[in-house]
Protein backbone atom coordinates (compact mmCIF):
# COMPACT_ATOMS: atom_id res chain seq x y z
CA UNK A 1 0.00 0.00 0.00
CA UNK A 2 1.82 3.16 -1.08
CA UNK A 3 0.09 6.91 -1.09
CA UNK A 4 2.68 8.90 -0.40
CA UNK A 5 2.75 12.03 -2.65
CA UNK A 6 -0.88 11.23 -3.85
CA UNK A 7 -3.38 14.01 -3.82
CA UNK A 8 -6.71 14.59 -5.99
CA UNK A 9 -9.61 16.96 -6.57
CA UNK A 10 -13.14 15.73 -5.77
CA UNK A 11 -13.36 15.82 -9.29
CA UNK A 12 -10.41 13.35 -9.94
CA UNK A 13 -11.14 11.19 -7.31
CA UNK A 14 -15.12 10.74 -9.07
CA UNK A 15 -13.35 10.16 -11.71
CA UNK A 16 -10.57 7.54 -11.12
CA UNK A 17 -13.22 5.60 -8.77
CA UNK A 18 -15.34 5.16 -11.98
CA UNK A 19 -12.49 4.33 -13.87
CA UNK A 20 -11.27 1.49 -11.16
CA UNK A 21 -14.85 0.43 -11.12
CA UNK A 22 -16.77 1.72 -7.95
CA UNK A 23 -19.45 3.32 -10.21
CA UNK A 24 -21.66 4.02 -7.50
CA UNK A 25 -19.55 5.74 -5.28
CA UNK A 26 -18.23 8.12 -8.04
CA UNK A 27 -22.42 9.15 -8.78
CA UNK A 28 -22.61 9.78 -5.03
CA UNK A 29 -19.72 12.24 -5.91
CA UNK A 30 -20.85 13.27 -8.74
CA UNK A 31 -24.29 13.81 -6.79
CA UNK A 32 -22.24 16.16 -4.43
CA UNK A 33 -20.95 18.11 -7.29
CA UNK A 34 -24.66 18.13 -8.91
CA UNK A 35 -23.42 16.86 -12.01
CA UNK A 36 -25.94 14.72 -13.51
CA UNK A 37 -24.92 11.48 -15.36
CA UNK A 38 -25.51 10.72 -19.23
CA UNK A 39 -25.49 14.17 -19.42
CA UNK A 40 -23.36 16.66 -21.81
CA UNK A 41 -22.01 18.11 -18.90
CA UNK A 42 -21.13 14.89 -17.52
CA UNK A 43 -19.46 13.77 -20.48
CA UNK A 44 -17.03 17.25 -20.56
CA UNK A 45 -16.86 16.35 -16.79
CA UNK A 46 -14.96 12.74 -17.22
CA UNK A 47 -12.71 13.97 -20.03
CA UNK A 48 -11.63 17.07 -18.26
CA UNK A 49 -10.90 14.50 -15.52
CA UNK A 50 -8.96 12.23 -17.40
CA UNK A 51 -7.05 15.17 -18.71
CA UNK A 52 -6.16 15.97 -15.81
CA UNK A 53 -5.26 12.99 -13.96
CA UNK A 54 -2.69 12.14 -16.70
CA UNK A 55 -0.70 15.58 -16.62
CA UNK A 56 -0.32 13.83 -12.86
CA UNK A 57 1.16 10.38 -14.24
CA UNK A 58 -2.15 9.08 -13.02
CA UNK A 59 -3.16 7.15 -16.09
CA UNK A 60 -1.41 4.00 -17.25
CA UNK A 61 -2.98 2.88 -21.20
CA UNK A 62 -1.84 -0.15 -20.67
CA UNK A 63 -3.98 -1.20 -17.91
CA UNK A 64 -7.49 -2.49 -17.77
CA UNK A 65 -8.63 0.11 -15.46
CA UNK A 66 -6.08 2.74 -17.62
CA UNK A 67 -5.10 3.51 -14.03
CA UNK A 68 -1.77 3.71 -12.49
CA UNK A 69 -1.13 0.82 -10.01
CA UNK A 70 -0.51 2.56 -7.43
CA UNK A 71 -3.55 4.90 -7.35
CA UNK A 72 -5.90 2.34 -8.02
CA UNK A 73 -4.02 0.05 -4.87
CA UNK A 74 -5.25 3.09 -3.20
CA UNK A 75 -8.78 3.13 -4.45
CA UNK A 76 -8.94 -0.69 -3.43
CA UNK A 77 -7.94 0.04 0.16
CA UNK A 78 -10.16 3.25 0.10
CA UNK A 79 -13.56 1.16 -0.72
CA UNK A 80 -12.73 -1.95 0.47
CA UNK A 81 -12.03 -0.40 4.09
CA UNK A 82 -14.89 -1.55 6.53
CA UNK A 83 -13.94 0.44 9.42
CA UNK A 84 -13.40 4.28 9.13
CA UNK A 85 -12.28 6.92 11.81
CA UNK A 86 -13.20 10.21 10.49
CA UNK A 87 -12.38 13.43 12.54
CA UNK A 88 -13.97 16.63 11.45
CA UNK A 89 -12.16 20.32 12.84
CA UNK A 90 -14.39 23.34 11.02
CA UNK A 91 -14.06 22.59 7.66
CA UNK A 92 -11.43 20.12 7.51
CA UNK A 93 -11.89 16.33 7.60
CA UNK A 94 -9.83 13.38 8.50
CA UNK A 95 -10.41 9.81 7.77
CA UNK A 96 -8.61 6.65 8.79
CA UNK A 97 -8.85 3.87 6.53
CA UNK A 98 -8.19 0.88 8.30
CA UNK A 99 -7.28 -2.52 6.91
CA UNK A 100 -7.44 -6.11 8.23
CA UNK A 101 -3.97 -7.69 8.65
CA UNK A 102 -1.93 -4.89 8.07
CA UNK A 103 0.02 -2.54 10.71
CA UNK A 104 -0.93 0.74 8.61
CA UNK A 105 -3.38 2.67 8.16
CA UNK A 106 -4.67 4.73 5.18
CA UNK A 107 -4.73 8.63 5.70
CA UNK A 108 -6.95 10.85 3.70
CA UNK A 109 -7.25 14.46 4.73
CA UNK A 110 -9.79 16.55 3.09
CA UNK A 111 -9.08 20.10 2.65
CA UNK A 112 -10.13 22.91 -0.39
CA UNK A 113 -11.80 20.44 -2.41
CA UNK A 114 -8.36 18.01 -2.30
CA UNK A 115 -8.22 15.04 -1.10
CA UNK A 116 -4.37 14.21 0.18
CA UNK A 117 -3.05 10.53 0.75
CA UNK A 118 -0.55 9.26 3.57
CA UNK A 119 0.44 5.96 5.04
CA UNK A 120 0.53 5.58 8.92
CA UNK A 121 1.72 2.94 11.11
CA UNK A 122 -0.65 2.07 14.13
CA UNK A 123 2.42 1.29 16.20
CA UNK A 124 3.20 4.73 16.17
CA UNK A 125 -0.34 5.64 18.25
CA UNK A 126 -3.05 7.96 16.99
CA UNK A 127 -2.21 10.90 19.16
CA UNK A 128 0.57 12.60 16.92
CA UNK A 129 -2.33 13.02 14.21
CA UNK A 130 -4.97 13.73 16.28
CA UNK A 131 -3.34 16.72 17.83
CA UNK A 132 -2.21 18.09 14.80
CA UNK A 133 -5.39 17.75 13.03
CA UNK A 134 -7.59 19.21 15.89
CA UNK A 135 -4.93 21.74 16.44
CA UNK A 136 -4.42 21.74 20.09
CA UNK A 137 -0.49 20.06 19.56
CA UNK A 138 1.74 22.04 21.59
CA UNK A 139 -0.44 23.92 23.52
CA UNK A 140 0.41 24.58 27.47
CA UNK A 141 -1.18 22.26 29.66
CA UNK A 142 -3.36 23.38 32.80
CA UNK A 143 -4.26 20.97 35.39
CA UNK A 144 -8.03 20.36 35.05
CA UNK A 145 -8.68 18.71 38.64
CA UNK A 146 -9.70 21.91 40.01
CA UNK A 147 -11.94 23.12 37.38
CA UNK A 148 -15.88 22.40 37.12
CA UNK A 149 -17.74 20.82 35.05
CA UNK A 150 -20.55 22.91 33.12
CA UNK A 151 -23.94 21.33 33.05
CA UNK A 152 -26.04 22.60 30.48
CA UNK A 153 -30.13 21.89 29.80
CA UNK A 154 -30.47 20.22 26.36
CA UNK A 155 -32.89 23.58 25.20
CA UNK A 156 -29.83 25.87 26.16
CA UNK A 157 -27.30 23.64 23.98
CA UNK A 158 -29.61 23.71 21.26
CA UNK A 159 -29.89 27.35 21.50
CA UNK A 160 -26.40 27.79 21.36
CA UNK A 161 -25.96 26.19 18.02
CA UNK A 162 -28.68 28.69 17.09
CA UNK A 163 -28.03 32.11 18.63
CA UNK A 164 -26.74 35.07 16.62
CA UNK A 165 -23.43 36.33 17.25
CA UNK A 166 -24.13 39.40 18.42
CA UNK A 167 -26.01 37.47 21.02
CA UNK A 168 -23.67 35.34 22.18
CA UNK A 169 -20.59 38.11 22.25
CA UNK A 170 -23.26 40.11 24.88
CA UNK A 171 -23.30 37.05 27.45
CA UNK A 172 -19.73 36.10 26.69
CA UNK A 173 -19.42 40.41 28.11
CA UNK A 174 -21.71 39.59 30.95
CA UNK A 175 -20.52 40.15 34.01
CA UNK A 176 -23.10 38.35 36.03
CA UNK A 177 -21.41 34.68 33.95
CA UNK A 178 -19.18 32.92 35.74
CA UNK A 179 -15.71 32.49 34.72
CA UNK A 180 -15.95 29.32 33.25
CA UNK A 181 -18.83 29.28 31.39
CA UNK A 182 -17.59 32.81 29.85
CA UNK A 183 -14.56 30.80 28.39
CA UNK A 184 -16.03 27.92 27.56
CA UNK A 185 -18.62 30.43 25.60
CA UNK A 186 -15.77 32.47 23.86
CA UNK A 187 -14.28 28.89 22.75
CA UNK A 188 -17.38 27.79 21.32
CA UNK A 189 -17.86 31.05 19.16
CA UNK A 190 -14.28 31.13 18.10
CA UNK A 191 -15.02 27.64 17.06
CA UNK A 192 -18.00 28.74 14.67
CA UNK A 193 -20.57 27.48 17.07
CA UNK A 194 -19.52 23.86 16.73
CA UNK A 195 -18.23 21.44 18.37
CA UNK A 196 -15.57 19.07 16.73
CA UNK A 197 -16.26 15.81 15.99
CA UNK A 198 -14.52 12.33 15.90
CA UNK A 199 -16.74 9.40 14.03
CA UNK A 200 -16.14 5.67 14.65
CA UNK A 201 -17.79 4.01 11.08
CA UNK A 202 -17.96 0.66 10.31
CA UNK A 203 -19.56 -0.05 6.26
CA UNK A 204 -19.46 -2.29 3.57
CA UNK A 205 -19.36 -1.05 -0.13
CA UNK A 206 -20.45 -4.21 -1.52
CA UNK A 207 -23.69 -4.51 1.30
CA UNK A 208 -24.41 -1.00 0.72
CA UNK A 209 -24.23 -0.66 4.47
CA UNK A 210 -22.90 2.14 7.04
CA UNK A 211 -23.18 2.79 10.79
CA UNK A 212 -21.77 5.35 13.30
CA UNK A 213 -21.02 2.85 16.13
CA UNK A 214 -19.73 6.34 18.05
CA UNK A 215 -19.56 9.79 17.81
CA UNK A 216 -17.03 11.90 19.96
CA UNK A 217 -17.17 15.82 20.65
CA UNK A 218 -15.07 17.52 21.39
CA UNK A 219 -13.95 21.81 21.65
CA UNK A 220 -10.57 22.88 22.45
CA UNK A 221 -9.94 25.45 24.43
CA UNK A 222 -6.20 27.60 25.43
CA UNK A 223 -4.91 24.80 27.32
CA UNK A 224 -7.17 22.08 27.95
CA UNK A 225 -10.04 20.42 25.92
CA UNK A 226 -13.68 20.43 26.54
CA UNK A 227 -15.35 17.15 26.21
CA UNK A 228 -19.12 16.95 25.38
CA UNK A 229 -20.54 13.79 27.80
CA UNK A 230 -24.09 12.65 26.23
CA UNK A 231 -24.38 10.41 28.83
CA UNK A 232 -27.20 12.07 30.76
CA UNK A 233 -29.21 13.30 27.22
CA UNK A 234 -32.45 11.28 28.16
CA UNK A 235 -32.52 13.21 31.48
CA UNK A 236 -32.30 16.19 29.18
CA UNK A 237 -28.97 17.37 30.22
CA UNK A 238 -25.80 17.71 28.89
CA UNK A 239 -22.06 18.07 30.67
CA UNK A 240 -19.40 19.42 28.91
CA UNK A 241 -16.17 18.44 30.82
CA UNK A 242 -12.44 20.05 30.68
CA UNK A 243 -9.99 17.70 29.81
CA UNK A 244 -6.27 17.59 29.83
CA UNK A 245 -4.93 17.47 26.16
CA UNK A 246 -2.37 14.22 26.83
CA UNK A 247 -5.08 12.92 28.49
CA UNK A 248 -7.56 13.51 25.83
CA UNK A 249 -5.51 12.82 22.80
CA UNK A 250 -4.14 9.52 24.33
CA UNK A 251 -8.10 8.05 25.49
CA UNK A 252 -9.10 8.86 21.39
CA UNK A 253 -6.02 7.13 20.17
CA UNK A 254 -7.10 4.03 22.76
CA UNK A 255 -10.63 3.87 21.58
CA UNK A 256 -9.48 4.25 17.86
CA UNK A 257 -6.93 1.30 18.20
CA UNK A 258 -9.46 -0.59 20.11
CA UNK A 259 -12.22 0.17 17.24
CA UNK A 260 -9.68 -1.75 14.64
CA UNK A 261 -9.11 -4.47 16.81
CA UNK A 262 -12.66 -6.00 17.88
CA UNK A 263 -12.57 -6.91 13.86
Amino acid sequence: MKAEGISLTTNELASALALCGYESMASQVLNNLEIQDRTEEFDRFIEDTELSLLSKGFLDVSRNSTLAAGLEDLLHVLVQSKRKVRCIKKDRVLFIHYTKGDSRTLLQEIRNNTHFFSIYSMDKGFEPILLNHYEIEGKPEQPVSNLPTLQLSEAIYNQLHQMEPNVLDTMINDERIEGQLKLFLSDFRDNKQEFDNLSLIEMDYVKDYMEMKQVIFLLPSVNFVWHLDYDRIQEREVFVIPSSVKEYSKRLSDAIALFFGEI
